[in-house]
This record gives C-alpha cells, structure tokens and sequence, in this order.
C-alpha cells in the first residue's frame, strides 16, 4: 500500500482504500458522522518490553555450508548488522534452540563471540535456549551457561528484564529430533509461575507446541503439549516463544499465545502443505514489543527487495506527524 500524505485536517477522519487515502470529497462531506464520532488516537504507545527472537541458527564447526546450500555464518552475521544498526532499543537477544547444527564446541566459540561482541555495541543482553541440535555439555561450556539442572543435566533459565520473568525451558530428548517436556523441567516451571512477576512473563520453549500445515512435522513434535497447556493455563505467562519447524506461526496453548519465529538460516515452503520441502528463502527473525497489556509480533526477514514507493524516513514522519497536532509514543493526542 502506498503510504498517503498526511492531511492535518482529516486525520483520523476516514479509513484508507488499499490503493490510498479517499477522496477528500468523502471525508468532508460526512461532517455529522465526523462531528459525532470521537476520532481515533494516531499516536503509537511506546513497548514496555522489546525482544529480538531468534531461532534455528545451526551453525557448524568448520563453517560448513548447510546441505551445501547455505552459510549459516553469513545467516547469523546478516542478522548481527541489522540487530546492531536498525535503531530498535532491545531489552534482550532471546535465541531459542538450534543454535548449532553439529553439536560442536567450535560451533559455540563462534557463536559466543560474534553474538558477544555484538551484544556489546548494542548494550543489549542475551538469552539462550537450547534446541534438539544442540548438545547440552557443549552448548553450556561454549557459552558460558552454569551447571545443568537434575540428573539430567536440563537447561533451565530463569531472566529479569526489569519486571518481565523470561523462563528458557529445555524440551530436548537426546537421540531424537523430537521434544517432550520432562517432569523435571515441569516441575520447575510451574515453580516459577506460582508467583507472578512485575510484568509477566515470556516463557521459551524450542520445540514449538501448535500443530503444523504438514504431515511429516508429526516425525518430530512436541510429543507432550497438552502438559505444557495445563502448567502455564491460569498463570501470568503472556507469550511462548519457540521455533523448530522452521516457519513463522501463531496460535494459543490453553488460552497462552503462541508466537514461532523463521529460522534464521533455511525456512519450510509452506504452499506444499502437507508436504515438507527445505528451501533457502525467506529466513529472518522476530521482532517482539510489549506493551501494558498486549503485545506484537512482527517477523524481520533479512532479504531486501526492490523498493516500490518512495521511502520516509522517522524524522520525516515525526515532523509531519507533529504538523497535524499528533504526538507519537503519547497516550495524549492533540488534533486540529
């Protein structure tokens, strides 16, 4: 859609078609419905909460193309540039699970240190999950991560991000690309969800718990959702983040939102449901903002296309924002 310009005396006034604004005709000449009906708020609240959800890195050891197709190196440092130029404040880089396509130490160093130096520029934090990729004795030693929890050794995180609870929750079963949710790590998240934090909570779990488009997803789900459901059914948990099968997807586990980011290094073709076919396209990340009581997803692909219309850049926004009496991320606005 073309972005229309602002006219400071119909803000508000009239919805746009999809190819533009109305005509002005129609907006001046509805003047009863204008006089009675309280025009709506243009200005965007500010997120109490931002994320970056990234998801499905698999990096190897020796940089090793994945299938020979694709460098998830260049993946990984593709979504670096953009994390560490786009001007988007984070409170934390949340990675959920196969980080690491191989398992290897060399995978982790790689990683660790282009995340670290990165997560250094922008002042931001990290948080890791782990995936069914991933091998849980190298994943820790390789990024710093303390002793594993139980015998058997789960990677359970438990994050502060000024009053947000973030809860990484291992659903891995070694020997299988499949997931369950042990009753360890069960017991240990509805621990934590007993009380309620601040401002809620984001829980990460790899193994995503919605069902999928296509059949051959079945070989390797979360083998145990329905538990998943009735520990975070009632508690103060806002959003799930997860990824594994490779595409973006939303939906809801006992009335909990459900959000699942693109890999970052090869997605599903989704228009073969309900057939599965790999594809080197389409990859990226998650941008996630929450507000007082809601929140948006919003997936950030790393491929640029041509551009279609000409571009506005913030500061010219703001100024014609300002030009009609709107103040951008108040809960005031001020028209006419």
């Amino acid at each position: 859609m073309t972005p229309p310009p602002l006219d400071p005396s119909a803000t508000g006034a009239t919805p746009s078609s999809p190819r533009g604004p109305a005509p002005a005709t129609t907006a001046s000449t509805d003047s009863t419905a204008s006089a009675a009906t309280p025009q709506p708020p243009l200005s965007r609240p500010r997120p109490r909460h931002v994320l970056a959800h990234l998801s499905d890195l698999h990096l190897t050891g020796d940089g090793s193309r994945i299938d020979g197709v694709v460098d998830a190196r260049a993946r990984l440092t593709a979504a670096l540039d953009v994390l560490t130029t786009w001007g988007v404040r984070c409170d934390a880089w949340v990675f959920s699970g196969d980080l690491s396509d191989d398992g290897s130490p060399a995978s982790y160093a790689f990683l660790a240190e282009q995340v670290g130096a990165a997560a250094a520029t922008a002042g931001v934090r990290v948080i890791w999950g782990n995936g069914n990729h991933d091998e849980r004795a190298a994943f820790r030693a390789g990024l710093g991560i303390g002793d594993g929890v139980g015998p058997s050794g789960l990677i359970l995180g438990e994050h502060d991000l000024r009053g947000l609870r973030v809860l990484t929750v291992d659903s891995n079963v070694p020997g299988t690309p499949a997931g369950q949710l042990s009753d360890e790590a069960l017991s240990w998240l509805s621990a934590r969800l007993e009380h309620p934090a601040e401002a809620g909570t984001v829980l990460v779990v790899h193994h995503c718990p919605l069902p999928q488009p296509q059949d051959a997803t079945e070989l390797w789900p979360l083998r145990n959702p329905g538990a998943l459901a009735e520990v975070v059914r009632g508690t103060d948990t806002r959003l799930i983040l997860s990824g594994h099968f490779h595409q973006t997807g939303f939906g809801t586990v006992a009335g909990v939102p459900v959000a699942m980011a693109s890999s970052l290094t090869y997605t599903q073709e989704v228009g073969l449901s309900p057939d599965l076919r790999g594809q080197d396209a389409n990859t990226g990340f998650s941008l996630v903002e929450l507000f007082e009581d809601s929140f948006v997803v919003t997936a950030v692909p790393l491929a640029r296309g041509e551009g279609v219309h000409p571009s506005i850049s913030s500061a010219d926004a703001r100024a014609r924002l300002a030009g009609a009496g709107v103040q951008r991320g108040s809960d005031s606005v001020t028209t006419g």
